[in-house]
C-alpha cells in the first residue's frame, strides 16, 4: 500500500461554474469568465507554488465550447489574447512556465501566435509549470495520437510508454490529483488516459470562488487519502 505524499506534484482544474456563477450574481455570463481570468488563475498558481506543487492545469477552453453563442466564444477568445498579452509575462516575472495542450490550430493565428510566444518566453524557467489545456478535449487528443503513432510506426506493436509519448502531456507528468469545481461529478473527458490513478475531487463552489484557501483544503483532503495504484 503506497500512502499519497503531503503534497500532489500535479494538480489538474476543471474550471466550471463560471457561467452559474454569473447569472446567480444577476451578471452577464461573460463576467464570470473575466472574474476566474482577473481574480483567480494567478493567486492559485501563487499559492500552489507557496506549497510545493510542481504542475498545474487550467481546463478552461473545451473542443465543445466553440458551439456556444458565438458572442461568448468571442470574449472567451479575447480572453485568452488577453491572458497570454499579461498574465504570462506576469507568470515569467515569477519565473514560471507556461505550456499548453489541446488543438491550438482551430485558433485565430494571432492566438497561436501568442501561445508560441509565450511557450517560449517561459520555457527556461524553473518555478512551478502552469499548462492551460485550449480547444482540449480527451477523446480528441486520443485520436490525434493514434494518428500520429500510425503514421509513425505502422508495423509495430503499440505499448503504453509509445503511446504516452504522442499525447499532449508527453513532457508533464500524470495528475495525482483532479479538481472539478461548480458539485457536477464527471470529468467530461478530461485527460481520459492521463488520469488512471488520479485522486479526484467535486468540491460544490464555482471557479470564480476558489480562492487559495480553498485550495489549501482540498489539498489537505489529498494528504489524507491513501493511494494505492490498483495494488
Amino acid at each position: 500500500m503506497n500512502s499519497s505524499p503531503a503534497v500532489p506534484q500535479h494538480v489538474a482544474i476543471i474550471c466550471d461554474g463560471n457561467r452559474r456563477w454569473a447569472k446567480e450574481h444577476g451578471l452577464e455570463v461573460f463576467l464570470g469568465h473575466q472574474k476566474a481570468v482577473d481574480e483567480v488563475f494567478e493567486p492559485l498558481i501563487d499559492r500552489a507554488s507557496e506549497r510545493g506543487v510542481k504542475y498545474i492545469t487550467f481546463w478552461v477552453f473545451s473542443t465543445e465550447n466553440w458551439q456556444r453563442a458565438s458572442q461568448e466564444v468571442s470574449y472567451l477568445l479575447q480572453l485568452l489574447r488577453d491572458v497570454f498579452d499579461k498574465q504570462v509575462k506576469r507568470l515569467h516575472e515569477k519565473n514560471m512556465r507556461v505550456q499548453v495542450i489541446g488543438d491550438t490550430s482551430k485558433f485565430d493565428q494571432d492566438i497561436q501566435d501568442r501561445i508560441t510566444d509565450g511557450i517560449e518566453l517561459t520555457m527556461n524557467n524553473s518555478g512551478i509549470t502552469v499548462i492551460f489545456a485550449l480547444n482540449y478535449g480527451g477523446r480528441d487528443e486520443i485520436l490525434r495520437a493514434v494518428e500520429r503513432v500510425q503514421l509513425d510506426h505502422p508495423d509495430e506493436k503499440i505499448t503504453e510508454h509509445m503511446f504516452s509519448s504522442y499525447l499532449d502531456t508527453m513532457l508533464i507528468p500524470d495528475p495525482d490529483f483532479v479538481i472539478r469545481t461548480g458539485g457536477e461529478q464527471r470529468l467530461s473527458g478530461f485527460l481520459l488516459w492521463q488520469i488512471e490513478y488520479a485522486e479526484l475531487a467535486f468540491p460544490e463552489f464555482y471557479f470564480p470562488d476558489f480562492t487559495p484557501e480553498k485550495l489549501d483544503e482540498l489539498l489537505a483532503e489529498y494528504a489524507s487519502r491513501k493511494r494505492r495504484f490498483g495494488k
